[in-house]
């Protein structure tokens, strides 16, 4: 049975939570914060998640700070999600950056790319239009505050089903092959993509970059924390880049710094100079 979670202590982990990552949990969430942790309670032998609070804010442990991060993280992902974005990546934003004489390089930031799954098809698109992806310079950064999300990304191994869920069968013929039960992105893709743990509210990540994507993360966010993480975007964003947030997210509102461009159905944000 789950452990359940007093006022007080969800009042705990809900500031807590909000110092480490910058999610933004309201007091709706009891029940996600008590079954996501309720397995780190049972492993630390912790009789309460005050216990718990405790050893973790003692700050001796930090392995186990990140895996309450991991813990309390959302991960949801999946390949070609919105696929509006790679539409407008393929034909728009990636054309546009290699038609000019004077850039022969893309430099690409999958921000809160969890398990890497967004990275990965970004990667894929860049080949459909590239073919030799060694005629230029490419590279893509994906990062997340989930050390776990991280170490899966950088394996680039998925299972059946995460390959399932929005990745087209000819794609995974292509670039995937099979490794002790599970399906590998090929070498030439995943050479182009690294991932590593980084904090959007204080990002280590320099840029510029020629493209930012920042989907459905920013409404984790309070107001003033996601604001925040839009300046620190934008902060390592090109003059003429391209900032690309979640189909059902919008950054009027959140600043005046940017304008809202389209190309056919797909929205993206540039910096207003």
């Amino acid at each position: 049975m789950t452990a359940r979670m007093s006022d007080s202590e969800l009042a705990l982990f809900r500031r807590y939570v909000a110092d480490l990552s910058g999610i933004s949990l309201d007091e709706g969430k009891r029940y996600l914060l008590e079954s996501r942790l309720d397995g780190l309670l049972q492993q630390e032998h912790c009789a309460t998640f005050t216990e718990l609070y405790g050893r973790a804010r003692a700050g001796a442990d930090k392995a186990l700070e990140r895996r309450i991060v991991d813990a309390v993280s959302t991960n949801e992902t999946f390949f070609f999600r919105d696929p509006k974005t790679f539409e407008l990546i393929k034909h728009k934003l990636v054309p546009d950056l290699l038609g000019a004489a004077v850039q022969k390089s893309v430099k690409i930031w999958s921000a809160a790319s969890s398990t890497g799954q967004e990275a990965y098809s970004v990667a894929m698109v860049l080949k459909e239009i590239l073919f030799d992806l060694r005629s230029s310079q490419i590279s893509i950064l994906g990062t997340d505050i989930s050390e776990a999300a991280v170490n899966a990304a950088n394996r680039g191994e998925f299972t059946a089903l995460e390959l399932a869920r929005g990745l087209d069968p000819k794609l995974q013929a292509k670039h995937f092959q099979k490794v002790a039960g599970t399906q590998r992105i090929a070498d030439e893709l995943r050479g182009i993509c690294r991932f590593r743990v980084d904090n959007l509210l204080a990002p280590r990540t320099e840029g510029p970059f020629d493209i930012i994507l920042c989907r459905n993360v920013l409404y984790y966010f309070s107001p003033e924390d996601r604001l925040r993480v839009v300046n620190n975007l934008l902060g390592r964003l090109k003059k003429t880049g391209a900032l690309i947030v979640g189909a059902t997210e919008s950054l009027l509102g959140v600043t005046d710094r940017v304008r809202r461009l389209a190309f056919h159905d797909a929205t993206y944000y540039q910096p207003i100079n």
